[in-house]
């Protein structure tokens, strides 16, 4: 199956998909992860992920930016599972789910997918920290 990879730019509240496209055929995941690492135009200093598509979105990449060292290749993350983490960040502290929320959300703040919330699908609300203290 053929895949599209784009830049998400979580630096704006939702998350806005950037130009260009970069194609699986033509090595479209490692393109997209190079132009996210050397920088954007318009976009440096920006917080950038990497949407997978086969139509509809289908994973998310956390990539390695420049001068990052602690990473050396991106992280990715099935959509449901992306869902289900936004899902569980509602949930109140200390309950299992928002445990599990913090181990899987290495790369997948509460703040990410709440600005990812209409490229996931997710209800308005969803992902938002929420605190029972």
């Amino acid at each position: 199956m053929s895949s599209m990879y784009r830049i998400l730019c979580l630096s704006h509240d939702p998350a806005i998909v950037l130009e260009p496209e970069f194609h699986s055929g033509a090595d479209g995941q490692a393109r997209a992860e190079a132009a996210v690492i050397a920088g954007v135009e318009g976009h440096q200093g920006c917080d950038l992920l990497i949407g997978r598509y086969s139509y509809p979105l289908v994973e998310v990449g956390c990539p390695r930016h420049g001068g990052e060292t602690h990473r050396l290749r991106t992280e990715w993350l099935d959509v449901v599972l992306l869902r289900l983490v936004g899902l569980a960040y509602r949930r109140p502290d200390g309950t299992p789910e928002r445990l599990l929320a913090g181990q899987v959300a290495r790369c997948w703040s509460s703040e990410r997918l709440h600005r990812l919330r209409h490229e996931l699908d997710l209800p308005e609300g969803t992902a938002q920290r929420t605190s029972t203290k």
